[in-house]
């Protein structure tokens, strides 16, 4: 048993590090790379941009910015859905994936014409509405198909590391947005940022489609463009109750990691009046370095366990990261803390692509990890709500003792999150009862 468990990490190990496969990686990544100068601006400097224009309202900036992200899920249930009945010459992902993706970028390009170009600011907010909009909608329609190359490109055993490369470019290409935007914010040079937007995402889109294999499945679509209207029943027959409970699962991880992505860097600040740089630094810059280190081992676990196994890890990990989060008292125990976040955190992020790429229907890959990815994300806003109400007047508390304040807003990450593992059992039971069924058909044919 030993010969045997070394040759299949031999064998993994090797998988992991052929040329070819690191190609695959790479080219699967690109797109997430430029995407994540769009979600930086958006998440983290949307408020400044808006108010070096003019936007002094959090209502007009809490509108648009809701407005795009049910956008985004509406473009993705469009885009996977077509994509998955497609058949060109180009294959069935790459024509989306290249007209969603450079219609949104010559989108982001037209912003700065609106904020220089208009005078009143009703008229600059009705322009910039129907911009973000179309953008967000175009963007949904690429990320779908972008979405199921994860499924159509990898063997099950490969989908942990595409998944890994993909975060590690998103965190990359969030880095290098963070520096450049906060130079030309405090410069007064914000709307230059919609053109490094347009031309980053464009120029990732080009070189995804450019080199990614163009090819259509050996069989026959399995869906129609107007299966649109259909997205519940659909998931319902081919997905099941693993995919609901997958879908349920979703909402969970992402509601309680917005809480402490949008959460953490302001928490060490107001909790324990350290300087921006310094909160970052040992919470975001630091769980990177962690990352990093621990990227091979968690590749070969999640492969060796399986997948929903990890993800009920991931949830334990992640869960006692926040809760850690919430009854920390002193600043020098974010340290050893942030080991446990860079463990949860790589994890949870891995298998919130590589998880329904493996369990997605046959011919139905791109609309039901477009699903997925709208489950996670409708969440979101809500999450930003309930943050705010928590936190009203109580920023600065550092314990549990009174209700509100950084410290509740963690430990009702950790109880989602933790939440997440009593779905992900049934998602066990469920799978072991299929597998037993198909083994009982088995033997007696």
């Amino acid at each position: 048993m030993e010969f045997e468990t070394e040759d299949i990490n031999k064998k993994q190990s090797s998988s992991l590090l052929s040329r070819k496969l690191l190609k695959l990686y790479l080219i699967t990544g690109i797109f997430s790379f430029g995407y994540n100068f769009v979600t930086t601006a958006e998440y983290v400097n949307f408020r400044q941009i808006m108010r070096s224009i003019g936007f002094t309202s959090s209502t007009e900036i809490s509108i648009i910015l809701m407005s795009s992200l049910f956008a985004l899920c509406l473009g993705t249930i469009i885009g996977g859905t077509i994509s998955d009945s497609l058949r060109t010459k180009y294959g069935h992902r790459a024509p989306l994936i290249l007209l969603g993706g450079s219609v949104s970028s010559a989108l982001f390009l037209l912003i700065p014409l609106v904020t220089q170009l208009a005078n009143n600011l009703n008229i600059k907010f009705g322009f910039l509405m129907l911009l973000f909009v179309l953008a967000h909608i175009f963007i949904g329609i690429a990320f779908a198909p972008w979405l199921a190359l994860v499924s159509d490109l990898f063997k099950k055993e490969e989908r942990t590391g595409a998944g890994v490369t993909i975060n590690v470019l998103s965190a990359a290409g969030a880095a290098i947005a963070v520096l450049i935007f906060s130079k030309l914010i405090d410069s007064g040079l914000s709307w230059i940022i919609w053109i490094i937007i347009g031309l980053t995402f464009g120029i990732s889109v080009i070189i995804t489609v450019m080199l990614m294999p163009k090819r259509n499945p050996d069989y026959e679509p399995k869906g129609q463009a107007r299966d649109i209207l259909r997205i519940p029943a659909i998931i319902w027959k081919h997905g099941g109750k693993p995919w609901i409970l997958l879908l349920l699962t979703s909402s969970l991880w992402a509601f309680s990691s917005h809480l402490v992505e949008t959460g953490i860097v302001d928490s060490l600040i107001e909790r324990f009046n350290l300087s921006d740089t310094k909160a970052s630094l040992t919470s975001n810059i630091l769980m990177g370095v962690y990352i990093v280190v621990l990227l091979i081992p968690i590749i070969l676990m999640i492969n060796r366990i399986g997948k929903v196994k990890a993800s009920v890890l991931a949830s334990i990990f992640y869960g006692i990261f926040c809760i850690m989060l919430s009854t920390m008292s002193q600043f020098k125990s974010i340290y050893y803390i942030i080991i446990i976040g860079g463990l949860g955190n790589i994890m949870l992020s891995t298998l919130q692509i590589a998880l329904p790429a493996d369990i997605a229907p046959k011919g139905r890959e791109a609309s039901f990890m477009g699903v997925f990815f709208v489950f996670g994300s409708i969440t979101k806003p809500f999450a930003t709500l309930i943050q705010g109400i928590v936190l009203e007047g109580n920023e600065k508390s550092i314990s549990l003792s009174n209700f509100g304040g950084y410290p509740w807003i963690f430990l009702i990450a950790g109880i989602c999150c933790l939440s997440s593992i009593i779905l992900l059992f049934f998602v066990l039971k469920v799978k072991k009862l299929e597998l037993k069924n198909k083994e009982e058909i088995t033997t007696s044919v």
